[in-house]
């Protein structure tokens, strides 16, 4: 029988040779893969090529090691994406392993399901406990979802609860920069899109985080979904009502990432 896999994703410097995370899992019965943090992070679009690698049936525990403050925004804005990201009907068991430092990060609430560990002496085993019952993520209340690519970037996918329809909208991120934006059916980046009205360029501020947004007066409903390029690592997705509407200032959707 193949033995379950594991990816270790070790955050921060690290030293050579084989991690005590990684030992512990191997102990434990995973055929795990090591992966620096930095030298994925390094590239560009380099975090998206973990993706393939968590979709496999296969890997069934995700486990980032390092220290509390290794556990950057940018770090669990791209935990988050990925998570968002994932088609599989069960997820891998996610584990944060911390070492050294005081305190644990503050994971959104699309991460409410990551266990969190300190130190690498018994985290093993209670994964290869946990993996029998998958995690089970906590989506948000409308339409979201990723598409990170290496070629093409990452694009994010929004759209209204059931039964809601948006006449007009402006979309944006916080700590990111939207590049590109259009409307089309839900499920994949569309190649063509015909916008309303469009702007672009967008720029203010969130509860003391600058934003970059886009808006159009295309409605989107249950069939369809707002797209966008974003560069960067985003700390939130918000879609308002179109800037030029009265009650522009009240948020249709908001999901924090990091």
């Amino acid at each position: 029988m193949a033995l379950p896999k594991a990816l270790l994703c070790l955050l921060g410097k690290g030293g050579s040779g084989t991690s005590p995370e990684e030992g512990a899992l191997r102990a434990a019965g995973f055929a795990t893969a090591s992966i620096a943090w930095d030298e994925v992070a390094g590239q560009r679009n380099g975090w998206t090529q973990l993706l393939p690698i968590l979709e496999e049936p296969a890997v069934q525990a995700w486990v980032l090691a390092g220290s509390a403050e290794d556990f950057t925004a940018e770090v669990l804005s791209r935990m988050a994406l990925l998570t968002l990201a994932l088609r599989r009907p069960k997820l891998p068991v996610t584990a944060c392993v911390l070492s050294g430092g005081n305190g644990e990060p503050e994971f959104p609430d699309l991460l409410g399901h990551v266990r969190v560990f300190s130190g690498a002496a018994a985290f093993a085993a209670r994964l290869a406990a946990m993996r029998l019952k998958p995690p089970v993520l906590a989506r948000p209340d409308f339409h979201a979802d990723a598409h990170p690519d290496p070629l093409i970037g990452l694009w994010l996918e929004v759209g209204p609860p059931p039964g809601a329809v948006w006449r007009g909208f402006m979309a944006g991120v916080l700590a990111g920069e939207v590049t590109a934006f259009g409307v089309g059916p839900r499920g994949t980046v569309p190649q063509k899109t015909t916008l309303e009205y469009p702007q672009c360029g967008i720029q203010g501020d969130w509860g003391g985080s600058p934003f970059t947004a886009c808006a159009a007066r295309n409605p989107v409903d249950g069939d369809t979904a707002c797209y966008m390029r974003v560069e960067g690592a985003p700390r939130a997705i918000f879609i308002t009502p179109h800037p030029d509407d009265e009650e522009q200032a009240r948020p249709l959707c908001y999901l924090a990432l990091g």
